[in-house]
């Protein structure tokens, strides 16, 4: 379930100015506002009750009702896991927070991410002949794990940081190109795409931003959650990763699922030949 108190944290730099105002008192005081309706709230935060409502709707599917009925389970829990990690956090602290955070961002990411999408890449990559995977910076760590999990099941894969090579690589028919960029916006990864399209040669996008300039410039976008993209400390380094890693995930058990028996069976071989020769 949608954290409201969470989701006001880490949004609400980029809410209006009359919304930021109810957003701060809904932080300031989440007890009271499970018993006020959108009028008394408005007074309150010296806002219309316009604003309420509209900031209501962006916080949760049901509107206010919705808001006060999560707000009523959320201050149950303790308020310091709302706030960004702090230097001064002992490591238990840290432990709850990062918690926390990861399973909202896994939760978030079942939402924005597309069953059809996940669907139309997996079959992609299967009709493939060739597969390149890029990602720069902690993205290409999503990227490696993307090309270690699929040659397990006998899909050859090519991940380098070589743009060069990769350019290079996927001028021909029967390629698919799978990028991951937590921004949607790393020039290196736009030029890959510029390049497939040009031979016609199928983009697949892991990011955030269904709006950004790479999503734009993709055949499929498979959307994960960043919730915390504004903090200070960046914890979101680390959940935009588990993100991209969840999803990767997904795609490969369902990728997996097409041909059971038959991928299984290769994931056994590829066990068997670590286990003779490497154990």
């Amino acid at each position: 379930m949608k954290s409201i108190l969470f989701s006001i944290h880490s949004q609400i730099t980029s809410f209006s100015k009359s919304e930021r105002k109810v957003a701060q008192y809904i932080l300031d005081h989440p007890q009271q506002v499970i018993g006020m309706n959108a009028d008394t709230l408005a007074n309150r935060a010296g806002v219309s009750a316009a604003t309420v409502v509209r900031l209501a709707k962006i916080l949760s599917t049901d509107g206010f009702p919705g808001v006060k009925i999560q707000l009523s389970a959320e201050t149950k829990m303790d308020d310091s896991l709302y706030t960004e990690v702090d230097p001064k956090d002992p490591l238990n602290v840290v432990k709850q927070k990062m918690e926390f955070r990861i399973g909202h961002t896994i939760e978030q990411t079942n939402l924005t991410l597309k069953d059809k999408a996940v669907s139309q890449a997996a079959q992609l990559i299967s009709e493939a002949d060739d597969v390149y995977a890029y990602g720069l910076g902690a993205s290409g760590i999503v990227a490696a794990d993307f090309q270690q999990k699929f040659i397990r099941i006998g899909k050859p894969v090519v991940q380098t940081m070589d743009t060069h090579l990769i350019a290079t690589g996927i001028v021909k028919s029967g390629t698919v190109l799978v990028l991951v960029s937590n921004t949607g916006e790393t020039l290196e990864s736009q030029k890959l795409a510029d390049v497939a399209h040009e031979h016609d040669v199928p983009v697949i996008t892991v990011t955030h931003d269904e709006k950004s300039t790479l999503a734009k410039k993709s055949d499929i976008v498979l959307v994960h959650d960043d919730s915390e993209e504004n903090e200070k400390f960046r914890t979101a380094a680390t959940t935009s990763l588990m993100a991209q890693l969840y999803v990767m995930d997904l795609l490969y058990y369902f990728y997996i699922s097409m041909n059971f028996d038959e991928n299984v069976g290769k994931l056994k071989e590829s066990r068997d030949v670590i286990q003779k020769h490497f154990k």
